[in-house]
């Protein structure tokens, strides 16, 4: 079998797309920052069987730049060795371009769980700093939502059925879902990433990728999500909070039932329910909350490495 040939491509809106996750797409890629991007690809008679995507500014490589995730990309088998050559070419071109760190955040390794390792592997084997955090997957499956849920849980969800009604929403109510996101996270010390600047022209430019979800009682709403289809299979809740005067009733988890379904009739294999983390450390509180929802934890990684 022929080697891979590697390429390094620019990036500007006419460039094809090689990545399967959003966040490997040109369209995000260039809300991110409209320059500063090199594609880099593994070929084989001109097809494309590997995609990374680094952002340039300051001496810095970063995969991504502002995004949830970036990394490898990997199609069909790969062998330790091929990634091992692939990934001493990508470092020796970005020296060339005076690049003294990388940085490279990977998707949470349910995603992919053979690419996930391959590349642990052999960036620690290239002395790349390795971090970890926790993320949870609702994995769709043929059980019930409900069956997937603490007894606590399956008892507030028969509560919140009676009380609430479950909608998915049109894009007209985007701002007021962001509004009432943005103010339940204010109000316990959160602040979103993006201001509603920064989400209205990220949705307008890939309407098609996202989705709204509320529950409301009287028209007012309970709770609310903003979720992002990241790719065909997986579904990724960005934004989600409740109002905190039902705390009480967990209306969330009447909202995860209705993206659950949701999920269930559009082909959607996954919820990325997000990570775990808050200012760096581990929340023990929302992790909990996601396990009892029937979140499975999985591992997200990131890597570092001086090139000096």
């Amino acid at each position: 079998m022929d080697k891979l040939n590697f390429q390094v491509h620019s990036v500007d809106q006419k460039s094809p797309d090689h990545g399967t996750f959003l966040f490997n797409q040109n369209r995000h890629l260039l809300l991110q920052d409209a320059q500063g991007w090199l594609c880099y690809t593994a070929e084989r008679e001109h097809e494309v069987l590997g995609v990374i995507y680094f952002h340039l500014h300051e001496n810095i490589a970063a995969s991504p730049f502002k995004a949830t995730f970036g990394s490898f990309e990997l199609f069909q088998n790969w062998s330790e060795q091929d990634l091992d050559r692939w990934v001493l070419f990508i470092q020796s071109d970005l020296q060339k371009r005076g690049c003294k760190t990388i940085h490279i955040k990977n998707y949470p390794s349910a995603y992919a769980l053979e690419t996930t390792r391959l590349v642990k592997k052999i960036l620690t084997s290239h002395r790349y700093i390795t971090s970890e955090e926790t993320t949870s997957i609702l994995f769709i499956t043929n059980d019930t939502f409900e069956s997937k849920l603490t007894v606590s849980k399956r008892q507030k969800l028969k509560k919140g059925l009676m009380r609430f009604s479950f909608t998915h929403r049109d894009f007209k109510s985007m701002e007021h879902i962001y509004a009432f996101i943005a103010e339940a996270r204010n109000a316990k010390g959160y602040q979103l990433s993006l201001d509603w600047a920064q989400m209205k022209r990220t949705v307008h430019a890939l309407p098609e990728h996202f989705l709204l979800f509320s529950v409301e009682e009287n028209e007012q709403l309970a709770a609310a999500a903003i979720c992002i289809r990241v790719s065909e299979t997986i579904l990724y809740t960005f934004y989600y909070a409740h109002a905190a005067k039902y705390d009480k009733l967990s209306p969330v988890t009447m909202l995860l039932q209705g993206i659950y379904q949701y999920a269930n009739e559009h082909g959607i294999k996954m919820i990325d329910l997000g990570a775990s983390q808050a200012d760096g450390k581990l929340n023990p509180s929302l992790l909990h909350f996601k396990k009892s929802v029937g979140g499975k934890s999985v591992a997200k990684f990131s890597f570092a490495k001086s090139l000096e």
